[in-house]
């Protein structure tokens, strides 16, 4: 069993004099209570046990000492500095002693100081008989084995003459190999680094050093303190890979993505200021891209959100390996990814074609499909693209421009990317005021509806169709080309259908009280938004319940394309209202993406034939056979058929040649104001 070396004496009373002697003590900063180890106690000649307060403590000082006393515990309190001092005291008897104090602080996990420890020695003797050095050496290398920090001491030629068993362990070395060694040689790749400087600075100033470095050898965080004396270096060593390990694990929750381990929101924030101030430094220009993946919702609806998350993960793989090193890609939640693509020149032009071109990678990361779970999920993309340079312009304007490009290329037909420019800015502020337009339009009246009547071939009125007209203040009559596409968008659509839904069945129960109109039907249109939310069916009854409308007199008129999803939830929705006596029917008929194999279950009273074909029926095109086909199919399935956009005499000929019973169009009647159908409704 080994034992420890003797130290030098002089050697051993630096050492004393930087760490516990032969007392010791604790002030909790918390509390203000100070323990006392029994020897402390027995110096003092007071009571074991002894917790006085700071103030208490130093009262033990002669009146001359006090002062220094508390400059003393203040420093290493407030700041972190250790001392050691000798200094007299008083004890409890009354008879004067010399004691060395040494003291250091106790940092906690935030990093302040939570509490002052220290050793306290009764060096009265000392001070007159250097025999007392050798009994000090004694209990000070015992000491140097039972604390907790590593020590390590070096003579002035940087050879080891001392390591505790603490920096056996964290050196991962034994005493025996390394005493009298050179610490450079035992630790070559220190030399010249961090630790091989500040060690030469405390030698050569004869000055105390602190510091934190990480030696990549032993994958160690260290806490250096180091002091020097006349025989050399005694270094402190402090193992803080932990707290270094939770630090990075904050730093990691604080700026990183859990789910694909990229940069989050956050820290992109500070690449992209970093950018901004490389291009006005250098004239330079950048790229910021977002990636929107499409129809991302549906595969979380269907194959479930965990894997959502597989998927997500494998593209944020795909990305990072299509763009540059020095590129950044974060995620922002959700299905959203951001890019900030590095110097991509001084030429706007150039920098407009590499931004692109970068674009048109990142879509060929869908190319292929996404294995999860055994089976290939295909997925496409939308991306915004939008360069800057040295403008002052923030992260947020940057996301909001390239945000603008991404709705473009997804209204262009998915799959896709566009560059942001001005005029897609223009059009969002227009596109903004014209939604707030509408909001203030429907709750000021501003909206009218308009009835086009339908007639027989022969001329008699069977109904109208209710259109909607908005009769902005200063725009005056906006056509609905202008406004249902930024309704839909915004949600407005579904305020809006509800009004005109009430509208016309109001006029539909005034009708009934009538011989002249009780026999007339009232066709109105109905959106997606409207026909996919889950209570459409209950708000059209409470309509017709409130209204008092006859219920068979009401035709919805729906549209192809509002069929190719959730087949099965319209058809049920559809047969719970027929029950109610409700009609329907397929308004633009052979334009959508109709499939015979549903169409024939829809509940459906009548088709009605797109006014392209009308137009094209009597060019030579094929617009007359498209039209024979419809009729041919609508007398199989024992539906009506109708006609839109009849303007001649020869189309109409032409349609009830062909066998069309009713039609709609400005030969018949151009769309009337309310007042204007009654005056015709009279007139017939």
């Amino acid at each position: 069993m080994s034992t420890s070396p003797r130290l030098p004496d002089e050697t051993l009373v630096h050492i004393a004099g930087r760490i516990a002697h032969l007392g010791g003590w604790i002030v909790d900063l918390l509390s203000d209570r100070m323990f006392w180890s029994n020897e402390v106690c027995d110096i003092l000649e007071v009571p074991h046990g002894a917790s006085p307060t700071v103030a208490e403590a130093i009262a033990y000082h002669p009146p001359e000492w006090r002062a220094r006393a508390r400059q003393l515990f203040d420093g290493c309190a407030n700041d972190g500095i250790g001392f050691d001092e000798e200094m007299q005291v008083i004890s409890a008897s009354g008879v004067r002693k010399w004691v060395r104090i040494t003291a250091e602080a106790v940092s906690g996990a935030e990093g302040a100081v939570t509490r002052v420890q220290g050793g306290f020695q009764d060096i009265t003797e000392a001070k007159h008989a250097d025999s007392d050095r050798r009994i000090l050496a004694t209990r000070l290398t015992t000491t140097l084995e039972s604390i907790t920090d590593a020590v390590v001491m070096l003579d002035r030629e940087w050879r080891f003459t001392f390591i505790n068993g603490t920096a056996e362990r964290l050196l991962q070395c034994t005493r025996e190999e390394v005493l009298g060694m050179n610490i450079w040689d035992r630790f070559p790749e220190a030399v010249d680094g961090p630790y091989f400087i500040q060690y030469h600075r405390a030698m050569r100033e004869n000055c105390s050093v602190a510091f934190v470095e990480h030696y990549a050898p032993l994958k160690l965080w260290t806490e250096i303190r180091a002091y020097p004396s006349e025989e050399g270096l005694a270094v402190y060593i402090l193992d803080i890979s932990e707290r270094k390990a939770s630090e990075a694990k904050i730093h990691t929750l604080a700026y990183f993505d859990k789910l694909t381990g990229l940069p989050n929101r956050e820290l992109l924030v500070t690449h992209v200021e970093q950018a901004i101030a490389a291009n006005h430094a250098a004239g330079r220009y950048r790229a910021l891209l977002i990636i929107d993946l499409d129809n991302f919702k549906s595969i979380n609806d269907t194959r479930g959100h965990d894997k959502g998350d597989l998927l997500l993960q494998m593209v944020a793989q795909r990305v990072c390996a299509a763009v540059g090193t020095a590129d950044i890609v974060a995620r922002f939640g959700g299905d959203e990814f951001v890019i900030l693509l590095d110097d991509l020149g001084a030429e706007r032009e150039l920098a407009q074609q590499r931004a692109t071109a970068a674009a048109g990678a990142l879509l060929g990361c869908f190319n292929g499909g996404f294995e999860i779970a055994g089976i290939d999920q295909y997925s496409t993309a939308s991306i915004g693209v939008t360069l800057f340079d040295g403008e002052a312009v923030s992260l947020d304007t940057l996301l909001q421009r390239a945000d603008l490009a991404m709705y473009q290329a997804k209204g262009a037909g998915r799959n896709a990317y566009a560059l942001y420019s001005p005029e897609l800015q223009s059009r969002l502020h227009d596109r903004v005021a014209l939604e707030a337009d509408l909001r203030q339009g429907l709750s000021s009246g501003h909206f009218l509806l308009h009835y086009q009547p339908l007639a027989e071939v022969d001329g008699r009125m069977t109904g109208v169709e209710a259109l909607v007209r908005w009769n902005h203040p200063t725009r005056g009559m906006v056509p609905p080309n202008d406004f249902i596409a930024p309704a839909e968008e915004s949600g407005l659509i579904l305020p809006l259908g509800q009004w005109v839904m009430r509208t016309a069945c109001e006029l539909l129960a005034r009708w009934a009280g009538a011989p002249a109109s009780a026999h007339l039907t009232m066709a109105v249109n109905v959106s997606a938004h409207q026909l996919h939310r889950p209570d459409f069916v209950a708000q059209v009854l409470d309509v017709l319940a409130a209204t008092g409308a006859p219920p068979e007199r009401l035709k919805l008129e729906l549209t192809e394309s509002l069929l190719v999803n959730d087949v099965e939830g319209t058809i049920a929705k559809m047969d719970q209202l027929k029950l109610a006596g409700v009609r329907f029917s397929l308004d633009d008929f052979g334009t959508g993406y109709s499939s015979l194999s549903y169409l024939h279950r829809l509940p459906l009273s009548q088709l009605k034939i797109d006014k392209s074909f009308v137009r094209d029926a009597l060019g030579g095109q094929q617009g007359a056979a498209i039209a024979h086909t419809i009729l041919a199919l609508g007398k199989a399935l024992r539906l009506t058929v109708l006609a839109e956009g009849v303007e001649t005499p020869e189309q109409l000929a032409f349609i009830a040649c062909a066998g069309c019973s009713e039609y709609q169009g400005y030969l018949y009647s151009r769309p009337l104001t309310e007042a204007a159908l009654a005056e015709f409704i009279a007139a017939r």
